[in-house]
């Protein structure tokens, strides 16, 4: 590779850089929020809507529960459908052609946003059918989820970190099984790579940090205000331009694969915390509503699943700001 700024960009060294760095800067803005410590009801835009809708401000009567049982099923699977066909082979493939969504590739992202939509909008239909039955305010969904701040602060937290170092470490595995910069981490890459030792260090530090991080934000053992003492101070502008960076930093980690923008690549690496770069399974019994045989195998962050001649492809990707870190696609 000619050492030019894609060279530099994409170097394993900045990509760790990154993936870490976000890490840090969310707990950061978690632990200076006051939000965080707050007692007041949580709410959220759209969010929040989709969250009381599905789980809380149930009426008395059977048939009121029902009729929002119904309707936010409805919205789940209306969603489901929209997102695969309408947004995602329609808009993004048809009609825009863009590359990283050809296929199947990127439908179950599609499908899990419009899904939110649809579940935003179905709430007003909701709300509009208990107007009409007079005397029912009390049920009417708003963006206020029903539970304190500093619970869902701490939920929010417990995701970032799953969502944030599950990327990280998997950069970190990927990078240290990966070939494109031959002279970085000689050493590092055959330690990794000997024996099972690459598969025992993933799944033990995974499970002992996530393990050790859970414990420390819903247990509240540390307390940030006594460790910082005032050496990080932070106001409402400064968290501003942290969570701005946060977005940011999420977004480098997608433009620093080496596979972006189109996400295609032949560089075959194991699944991450695995033996093996693909696996493959049958469902017999199922082949009416499922494939009759799934074969996952990764090229860095894609992997296809074949069956026969068909193949579809999906890539593993961060989500922007405390989402999952990958998802599979059909």
């Amino acid at each position: 590779m000619a050492k030019d700024f894609r060279y530099y960009f994409q170097h394993p060294w900045s990509r760790l850089i990154v993936a870490y760095l976000v890490i840090f800067f969310n707990f950061l803005i978690f632990a200076e929020d006051p939000v965080s410590h707050s007692r007041t009801e949580a709410n959220v835009i759209v969010v929040g809507n989709c969250f009381s809708f599905v789980s809380n401000k149930y009426p008395e009567g059977g048939g009121w529960r029902f009729l929002k049982v119904f309707l936010w099923l409805l919205a789940i699977l209306t969603g489901m459908i929209a997102g695969k066909f309408l947004f995602h082979q329609r808009l993004f493939g048809q009609l825009l052609r863009l590359k990283m969504f050809r296929e199947d590739q990127g439908s179950w992202m599609t499908m899990f946003f419009s899904t939110i939509l649809f579940l935003f909008i179905f709430s007003h239909i909701y709300n509009l059918c208990l107007l009409m039955a007079g005397n029912m305010r009390a049920y009417i969904i708003t963006d206020f989820m029903g539970i304190r701040n500093e619970s869902f602060m701490k939920v929010a937290a417990v995701g970032t970190w799953m969502g944030d170092f599950v990327t990280a470490w998997m950069v970190t595995d990927m990078m240290l099984q990966d070939k494109p910069y031959p002279d970085w981490g000689k050493s590092a890459r055959a330690f990794w790579k000997r024996g099972n030792i690459r598969i025992v260090l993933f799944w033990t530090v995974l499970f002992t940090l996530t393990s050790v991080v859970v414990l420390v934000i819903t247990t509240d053992w540390i307390s940030w205000d006594k460790l910082n003492r005032g050496f990080l101070p932070s106001d409402e502008v400064s968290r501003a331009f942290l969570a701005s960076f946060i977005l940011v930093f999420d977004l480098l980690i997608v433009m620093q694969d080496w596979e972006f923008p189109h996400f295609m690549g032949d560089v075959d690496v194991n699944l991450p915390g695995l033996p093996a770069a693909h696996f493959q399974f049958r469902l017999p019994y199922f082949k009416k509503i499922f494939k009759e045989e799934y074969h996952i195998h990764i090229t860095e962050y894609t992997s296809n699943y074949r069956r026969g001649k068909d193949q579809s492809i999906c890539t593993c990707w961060t989500s922007i700001y405390q989402e999952s870190p990958f998802y599979w696609q059909e």
